[in-house]
């Protein structure tokens, strides 16, 4: 059963559900899901203080010349082809 057929038959299963403290558990359950799933694709998070420490080094790093330029860089890395 791929993904479409069985999102066919839940949505079927549900039709025929009127308990509505069942359905709420169930929307409850897909929200959840859903959320975890939001949460996994998020970046690292930093708090304002970390960020502003990064950019204060960041900016040091350039005054101090240590940077590369995209030139420099993709001769280090080189693309893929």
């Amino acid at each position: 059963m791929d993904t479409l057929e069985l999102k066919l038959s839940l949505i079927e299963q549900l039709k025929t559900i009127d308990d509505k403290k069942l359905l709420t558990q169930i929307k409850n359950l897909i929200c959840i899901s859903t959320e975890r799933k939001q949460e996994e694709r998020l970046p690292a998070q930093m708090t304002l203080d970390e960020l502003k420490e990064v950019l204060k080094k960041s900016k040091e790093d350039f005054k101090n010349g240590r940077y590369m330029t995209t030139e420099e860089l993709r001769k280090r890395h080189p693309l893929c082809e």
